[in-house]
């Protein structure tokens, strides 16, 4: 396996945990809604819950969002990397077409 296959894993990897945690919040945030609409009596542990929630909420917003800027690291990097073999694949290319002009014709 190459590094740039290896990396795309890892990409693909940490967008699906991504994705698997933003699914977790909506999930909490929608339990935290329907929560609210109890009747008065329920209010006090509500709060408490809500508070909880918009805690954990929170946590895991700072660490999507620690994900997020790795997985912007990795396409800047992955990036980087295409448009260097990219350049090579070029320069390959460039050479061979010079080969391919300079050979004597009549051979």
């Amino acid at each position: 396996m190459t590094q740039k296959e290896v990396t795309m894993e890892e990409l693909e990897e940490t967008v699906k945990c991504t994705d698997q945690q933003l699914d977790l919040m909506e999930w909490k945030m929608d339990a935290v809604e329907k929560q609210l609409a109890e009747p008065v009596d329920n209010q006090e542990v509500c709060v408490m819950n809500l508070l909880k929630s918009v805690s954990e909420v929170r946590s895991e917003y700072q660490q999507l969002r620690r994900e997020l800027v790795e997985v912007q690291a990795l396409q800047r990097e992955l990036s980087s990397r295409l448009r260097a073999q990219l350049r090579l694949v070029h320069g390959k290319f460039a050479r061979l077409r010079q080969r391919i002009a300079a050979a004597d014709p009549t051979r």
